[in-house]
């Protein structure tokens, strides 16, 4: 049997719409047919095929895409948890078991760590094989759809969780996928004021819906004056890149208060220059970085957000394409204009 999937077929800007074959279950996974799946900024990256991507994706032909919800329809050897029918969202940590972090509490960060669409085939395809003790069965009260979007919120609510927003000046810098998550689960978790910062204005007014009480345009306002301003000279309590601009990495110490938290969700393209002397050591900063989600405890925060009522996905989505036109929607999101999280619908 044969399926549709986008694939990155050669080392070189672009991906293509090919018949390739259904997958064969490996022990211990389950097929998949695939509901929605959602472009990541780690999909536009391999799309483009800037550095990080020729560094990092070691194999062609490559089914791309990690985010994803779908219906399982086949069971593999050894799978137990799950049965036809269920509606499943990923964890896209494919852990190895063996390795010190899996061992001692911290398996999305596995040394062995696998990722679909960038180590092995992914969610841009009618089908997929997916490993059962990766899969997170969704209820009944989230639209089927929206399992697309949980792999990304989780990074958001992930680092909220880590951070002290409770009563705090909170700015997100970038409001795409990741930072619109950010601000809804920091509003949902009582920041005192969320400052959203991008340079579009349909982000802006993404990060508006989404609960940020202030949206600024960096290419019309400086970001640091406003923030200085607004907290009366003291600067913000916790930050959050969700940008991957290095430019913009940069600048967000200067509008840092003493003792305040960044947490660094962005995927830059290249280093980052900061002065550490003044801008970490002197205001004695935290930093924290995050590589997805916690397995499986940030899941169980996230579900229990979801169904309460307290964040709405719908905020996030900005399009919705068949999986044929996914190279025009890929060509939507270079562009850098109206356009935010697309859902690709197989």
């Amino acid at each position: 049997m044969t399926m549709n999937a986008f694939v990155k077929k050669e080392r070189k800007y672009g991906g293509s719409l090919e018949r390739v074959p259904v997958p064969v279950l490996a022990e211990g996974e389950v097929l998949l047919k695939v509901r929605s799946t959602a472009i990541c900024g780690t999909d536009i990256h391999i799309y483009a095929w800037n550095g990080w991507a020729q560094a990092n994706i070691k194999a062609v032909p490559l089914i791309m895409g990690h985010e994803f919800v779908g219906t399982v329809v086949e069971l593999g050897k050894g799978v137990k948890s799950l049965k036809a029918g269920d509606v499943v969202s990923g964890e896209t940590h494919i852990n190895c078991g063996a390795c010190y972090q899996c061992r001692n509490g911290a398996p999305h960060i596995c040394a062995n760590l696998k990722l679909p669409g960038v180590h092995r085939d992914g969610a841009f395809a009618e089908f997929m094989a997916y490993p059962e003790s990766c899969l997170v069965k969704l209820p009944e009260s989230i639209p089927v759809e929206y399992g697309a979007l949980m792999e990304p919120l989780g990074v958001g609510v992930s680092a909220v969780e880590n951070a002290r927003v409770a009563g705090a000046n909170v700015v997100v810098v970038g409001s795409g996928p990741i930072g619109l998550g950010v601000i809804a689960v920091a509003r949902a978790m009582g920041a005192r004021r969320i400052v959203a910062l991008d340079v579009l204005e349909c982000r802006l007014g993404l990060a508006r819906r989404c609960g940020a009480d202030h949206a600024v345009d960096t290419t019309k306002s400086d970001p640091g004056e406003f923030v200085m301003e607004l907290t009366h000279g003291v600067g913000a309590d916790v930050i959050f890149d969700a940008s991957g601009n290095p430019r913009a990495i940069a600048g967000v110490f200067k509008y840092l208060r003493k003792g305040g938290e960044v947490h660094l969700l962005g995927l830059p393209s290249e280093p980052v220059a900061i002065d550490l002397a003044s801008d970490v050591i002197f205001k004695e900063a935290s930093l924290y970085g995050y590589h997805g989600r916690k397995m499986f405890q940030t899941w169980t925060r996230m579900l229990g957000l979801l169904d309460s009522g307290r964040i709405d996905l719908e905020n996030f989505v900005s399009h919705r394409f068949p999986l044929s036109d996914a190279g025009e929607a890929f060509e939507l999101l270079m562009k850098g204009e109206d356009a935010s999280k697309i859902l690709l619908i197989p």
